[in-house]
């Protein structure tokens, strides 16, 4: 329903806080805070994978966060960086966000059901996760809003 641009998350005296963009390979020398492993294993993947295809394993953050405010601290006291999709990066004071390039990377959120699921709360939360898709142009991120 939505492909959202991947970026990263850095204290504002990180040297890629002056950059327009980040290379992905670039995360090579990076120590990257994922998701605790019951949150999401998906997105832990995807990161993963985006950068063995760039070449690379990367160094995980050894140990976990149960909020985006607790990965902020580690990231402003320059302990790791965090990969996050441009809808997830909240405003911290000290913290920026900028988007992964070289290759860019969209990760794509979804709505999974049963189809033979006729309960109606479903069927209205698809039909809304599909109308507000259309509405916010959520699978053309470079037209998209929000």
């Amino acid at each position: 329903m939505r492909l959202d641009p991947l970026g990263i998350l850095v204290a504002d005296s990180h040297p890629f806080a002056a950059l327009a963009g980040v290379p992905v390979p670039m995360l090579s020398a990076e120590t990257l805070l994922l998701s605790p492993d019951g949150r999401a294993p998906e997105f832990n993947q995807f990161v993963v994978e985006l950068c063995r295809s760039a070449g690379f394993v990367p160094t995980l953050y050894r140990g976990s966060v149960q909020s985006i405010r607790g990965a902020a601290d580690l990231i402003d006291q320059g302990r790791c960086v965090a990969c996050v999709p441009a809808s997830y990066a909240s405003e911290y004071p000290g913290i920026i966000w900028r988007p992964l390039t070289g290759p860019a990377s969209l990760y794509p959120w979804s709505v999974l059901w049963r189809a033979d699921d006729d309960n109606p709360h479903v069927r209205a939360v698809v039909s809304c996760a599909k109308a507000l898709s259309g509405e916010l142009n959520w699978l053309d991120p470079g037209q998209g809003n929000g």
